[in-house]
């Protein structure tokens, strides 16, 4: 385009402008804020098509980059700009360069590359093929088709003719899981371990999970499937004694693991302690003690007064029940003063031909001092029929 008009000769100074055209066909003007897009397409950076391309180049755009190779690449020219880069191939990317910017990479092979370089920064990862990827590879990054990019039931197999580790894996994702022992040598012995770091190992508990009152183990020497839950960053199984044949496990990780690491009571002997209790109980803990206290009919107006109940043997719950053909009226009375007095704490209208029960919870100092009674005064006319029985509970 032309230069600008010169309106004031004496304070001429050169100026120039550099456009170009968008893909919308409009003008855009160079400046600072938007230099001159750039597009590197076949060789590499360094190297091939992008010969004599420099970092201060790349530095002076946002470049969007497309390889067939990372040969020539340097960390320092990944670092000149924020690079999204689409791979067709990862062989000579170092971990290096995939620390120097964070990278989005859409791979159509894993090729060369490892799970160090994975770990290199966070990658979202995009995988056409997934030949030749390992489990390691899949742990070191995000990838699978679960939704939050974890699958479940991750297996890992180790096997071992001596005293070595059999499996050892990061838990990213995962609750827990199980080991399950296929075959434990001749006179072999397995430890469970678990670390933040992955060189500071500290027991693990695994419980196994074909008993019925299985306990939480720290080794194990027979074939088997053992849980565990653990909130660490790597576990392992080791052979920590070795005498002969093959030990062979298989780790299988899971996402929502059950409660194992615990003791269950069912059906063994398992115990949990010592447990104290005072006053005097017979039979079921949850017994009581009732009595009848009168059948014999009522005269008229006529009163029947039942025997003082000591609380020494702590129950929770004094309970009485009348019945007769005449209505009447039923007490129950406290002493705290071993019977030398009584007083109704209760009282219950009975109608006649209509049972009534009552229920009130105990108070006062346990022991021979506090008694309840029942006390039963009839109506005006004689019963022919008469039932009081009542009864301490728990």
């Amino acid at each position: 385009m032309p230069n600008p008009q010169i309106q004031f000769p004496a304070n001429f100074t050169t100026a120039s402008a550099i456009a170009y055209t968008n893909a919308d066909g409009s003008v855009q003007l160079v400046s600072a804020d938007n230099p001159v897009p750039v597009t590197v397409t076949g060789g590499s950076i360094g190297s091939g098509g992008g010969s004599g391309l420099t970092d201060t180049q790349l530095r002076a755009a946002p470049v969007p980059v497309s390889l067939s190779s990372f040969a020539g690449v340097t960390d320092l020219q990944l670092r000149a700009a924020p690079v999204p880069v689409s791979v067709s191939a990862t062989a000579g990317l170092t971990d290096t360069q995939l620390r120097a910017a964070p990278v989005a990479v859409s791979l159509s092979g894993f090729g060369g590359l490892t799970d160090v370089q994975l770990r290199a920064a966070p990658l979202p990862v995009s995988v056409s093929s997934t030949a030749g990827l390992t489990d390691t590879q899949l742990r070191a990054t995000a990838v699978s088709s679960a939704p939050d990019s974890v699958v479940d039931a991750v297996r890992t197999n180790g096997t071992a003719t001596s005293a070595a580790v059999l499996v050892s894996t990061v838990t990213t994702g995962f609750n827990g899981g199980s080991f399950h022992v296929t075959n434990a040598g001749t006179t072999c012995t397995i430890t469970y371990e678990q670390s933040n770091d992955n060189v500071n190992w500290v027991a693990l508990p695994v419980i196994s999970l074909g008993a019925a009152n299985a306990t939480p183990a720290l080794t194990t020497t027979v074939a088997g499937i053992y849980g565990y839950a653990t909130a660490a960053a790597f576990v392992r199984a080791r052979v920590s004694t070795y005498t002969s044949g093959t030990v062979a496990v298989t780790l299988a990780q899971k996402r929502q693991a059950p409660p194992v690491v615990g003791v269950s009571l069912a059906g063994g002997s398992s115990a949990l302690g010592s447990v104290s209790i005072t006053g005097a109980i017979s039979g079921n803990t949850n017994s009581g003690t009732g009595y009848t206290d009168s059948t014999t009919a009522l005269a008229a107006s006529a009163t029947f007064t039942g025997t003082g109940r000591s609380t020494a043997s702590q129950y929770a719950y004094f309970h009485a029940i009348a019945y007769a053909d005449q209505s009447g009226t039923l007490f129950v009375e406290q002493s705290l003063d071993s019977g030398a007095t009584y007083q109704p704490i209760l009282t219950q209208a009975v109608a006649a031909a209509t049972p009534a029960q009552v229920a009130l919870r105990v108070t006062g100092a346990y022991g021979a001092a506090t008694l309840y009674r029942v006390r039963y005064v009839n109506g005006a006319a004689a019963q022919t029929t008469f039932r009081l029985s009542s009864a301490f509970t728990r």
